[in-house]
């Protein structure tokens, strides 16, 4: 009976392993990592906007948008961007990266009437450093240059204002 018992508990753990390996695989389940990492730098070359590079916005918790013109959900979350970067609680905290293109993304920015900072990553070298798995996806840096969180999920102007707060 003892064996049986410890023969079920082996197998239940086995399958909970297995299962966290899978979320792991996916993506779904992300490894605890409280330490926070430096931001890389961004590219010399702006797309659009004023020049900035992350030392400028030293002090100051910031987001860096990273999105595509094919990408539906970083159409949606478009208008949001750009309202939040108007917002006092935005101004000058906003910076944009055309990930992986190709597309139109003059039009793009026109369209949502995107004024803030927007880079350009047509080969991914910025996404893979910044570890970018999903569009559309925001990174949070901290008033130290530090990656404070990444969501890749559709944002609003609350959330972008609420995690801005949190790294502050």
């Amino acid at each position: 009976m003892l064996q049986r018992a410890l023969s079920h508990r082996l197998a239940l753990r086995a399958a909970l392993a297995a299962l966290a390996l899978a979320l792991l695989a996916y993506g779904l389940l992300k490894p605890a990592n409280t330490a926070r990492r430096k931001a890389p730098a961004l590219p010399a070359h702006v797309l659009a906007g004023s020049p900035i590079n992350l030392a400028q916005l030293h002090g100051h918790a910031a987001a860096v948008v990273f999105f595509a013109t094919w990408c539906d959900d970083c159409h949606r979350e478009a208008a949001a961007v750009a309202r939040f970067a108007r917002s006092p609680a935005g101004r000058g905290r906003v910076i944009a990266v055309d990930y992986s293109d190709g597309g139109n993304w003059r039009s793009f920015v026109h369209d949502y009437d995107w004024s803030f900072p927007v880079f350009g990553d047509r080969n991914g070298t910025l996404g893979a450093a910044f570890r970018i798995e999903a569009l559309p996806t925001t990174v949070i840096i901290d008033p130290k240059g530090r990656i404070a969180q990444t969501s890749a999920s559709v944002q609003t102007v609350a959330s972008l204002a609420s995690e801005l707060r949190a790294a502050a």
